[in-house]
């Protein structure tokens, strides 16, 4: 039996939405992970924008030290070090999900038209298979 995909919906500030769907951007920094193994991540790029601009590939997710992570992944993460460290103040662990192959919508879509009752998650939620496949079937560029 083929194992069902999981899909989840991450809000994520404009400024690296944007450096995702440009290709700067090939990992996402998180304080926690889903429980589940994700095999794609729905982008929503929250306020002004309020749209779903992508979806990409997860290649893998990584569990260091708020300083190993830094040092492993900072390159390809679009933060300044600053800022960095002011998300994770007070956190022992840092989680980095690294994107595979990333597809920008050409034309970015309400979050409604993913699911009439879906809202912005404050970190996260889950995305419903059928309408990830729906979705996806809009134009969309490889970054």
């Amino acid at each position: 039996m083929k194992r069902k995909l999981m899909i989840a919906l991450y809000s994520i500030k404009p400024i690296y939405s944007d450096k995702i769907i440009s290709g700067i951007k090939t990992y996402e920094l998180r304080k926690r992970l889903p429980a589940n193994k994700i095999d794609y991540i729905l982008i929503y790029s929250s306020s002004p924008v309020s749209k779903i601009v992508g979806y990409a590939e997860v290649r893998k997710t990584y569990k260091y030290s708020v300083s190993e992570t830094w040092e492993r992944f900072s390159k390809y993460t679009g933060i300044i070090k600053k800022d960095y460290l002011k998300y994770y103040e007070g956190c022992t662990f840092a989680y980095a999900i690294e994107f595979g192959k990333v597809n920008r919508f050409l034309r970015p879509f309400d979050i409604d038209t993913l699911n009439p009752d879906c809202v912005p998650p404050q970190s996260f939620s889950y995305v419903n298979e059928n309408d990830f496949k729906r979705v996806i079937k809009r134009k969309t560029e490889v970054v």
